[in-house]
Formats: structure tokens, sequence, C-alpha cells
């Protein structure tokens, strides 16, 4: 039965649940548009720690890491440290691009020209990131660049399930 049909639909019903979709699918279309665009403007609302880098000893507990190692596609939060990793360790646009998921509007191109690129050589990081649902983290980033004081960038990425079973990061975007 189709909505707005059978006998409890109420006249008008259909059309908010068509408007309802159409805003629903939109909003999908805004956040997997974002990645890039969200994790470049993250970079920029940077805001200074007034402290010097703390350890990012490693922490690893349900729905809970802390860490700067490689990571693993194998799970959403391994997700988001494997392209930290990429990024800040190896430099590499395309290893983090690995960890993006098919439906993202990222590419390998901007990831190095927009991002691993202008990051100053030397720079290490710590990510720390709680799941809020199943496909949505919530990661503060401390970005430790030589020479000046760490910063620490706050950020809710959206991930994705793989067909394959692997996870991939959808969307990056600033968290208040």
């Amino acid at each position: 039965m189709g909505a707005g049909t059978g006998p409890t639909a109420s006249p008008g019903h259909g059309g908010r649940a068509r408007r309802f979709a159409v805003f629903a699918a939109a909003g999908v279309a805004v956040l997997a548009g974002s990645a890039v665009i969200g994790f470049l403007l993250t970079r920029g609302a940077l805001s200074p720690t007034g402290e010097e880098a703390a350890d990012c000893a490693p922490v690893s507990e349900p729905g809970h890491v802390v860490g700067d190692g490689p990571g693993s596609l194998d799970s959403p939060l391994g997700t988001v440290l494997a392209f930290d990793h990429a990024y800040y360790v190896e430099r590499s646009a395309e290893k983090a691009f690995e960890a993006v998921s098919p439906s993202s509007r990222m590419t390998p191109d901007r990831l190095r020209v927009e991002g691993v690129d202008r990051v100053p050589e030397g720079t290490t990081h710590c990510v720390d990131a709680r799941e809020l649902s199943p496909t949505l983290l919530e990661v503060s980033l401390t970005e430790s660049p030589p020479d000046a004081e760490p910063v620490v960038i706050r950020q809710r990425v959206r991930v994705a399930e793989n067909p394959d079973g692997t996870w991939g990061i959808v969307s990056i975007t600033p968290a208040g």
C-alpha cells in the first residue's frame, strides 16, 4: 500500500511523507558532499589548547578509542584512526583515501592538495573518538605542529559499512 492510501490516511498525509523523504534525501546528499569541505573547514576552525601536547596513550574500549596508531577498517573507530594515521604519519592522501567510503565525495587529489600538503612536515596527532551511534562518531583530534602550540579539532565523522564488510568515512563536519 502506498503512502497516503488506506482507511486511516488523512488527506495531505502522503504529501507530508513525500516532502519529508525529499528533505531527508537532500540532507544525506549534503552530508555526503560535505566530506572534503567539512574536513578542510574543521582544519580552519582550530583552537589552541594552550598547553603542551598530552601523551597520546592508547585507549581501546567499547565505543571509545584514543591513539595515533594505524587503526583498521574493521570498525568505525578503527577507520578514523586509519584515516588520520595515513594523513599525519604516512602523509599519504592515497592511503587516507582507503579509509573513505565509496559513497563519499572525497577524492585523493583534494585530500592531498587541500590537506596533506598543507600540514607541516613533522606534525603529530592524537585521536580521541567516541561512538554517538553505530555510524556517527564524535572526534577530538589534537594536531601538534612542530614549533607551534597544539590545536584541537572537534569533528563529527559519519561512517558507512562497505559491501566487503570494512568501514569507510562518508563525511567529516565541524562539531561545536
